[in-house]
């Protein structure tokens, strides 16, 4: 049974401007195979065709194996839309930083900080 997506079409330009990112436990290019293909109405090949990359390699980053770089978003933005580009590179930054918190506290918990000089008044 196929479910109805009329209701999720973005049929204004406005309406396609974005206040706040995807789930971030996603990846990006989960985000770009489960909606924003579908949303334009391309496949992962005619997509992978039009901005120029190759399939196995687009399909990577779609599985979640590989970052959408900054070129495979501008890529994306040419086709789609500049805020495409946008979202997509703020996407992945915040992602990347949420992957990586745990392994940041783990250096935190083994390095002794250490605290600025205090230089006198003068």
């Amino acid at each position: 049974m196929e479910r109805d997506k009329s209701a999720y079409k973005i049929e204004v330009a406005a309406d396609m401007i974005v206040d706040a990112l995807p789930p971030i436990e996603q990846h990006p290019g989960h985000f770009i195979r489960n909606t924003l293909l579908p949303e334009y109405g391309l496949s992962v090949s005619e997509a992978a065709r039009r901005i120029g990359v190759d399939r196995a390699g687009f399909t990577g980053v779609l599985d979640g194996k590989y970052a959408v770089s900054r070129d495979l978003a501008y890529k994306l933005g040419a086709l789609m839309n500049d805020q495409v580009a946008d979202l997509l590179i703020a996407y992945q930054h915040t992602y990347d930083l949420a992957q990586e918190r745990e392994r940041r506290e783990g250096f935190k918990a083994k390095i002794e900080r250490v605290q600025p000089l205090q230089t006198p008044a003068g």
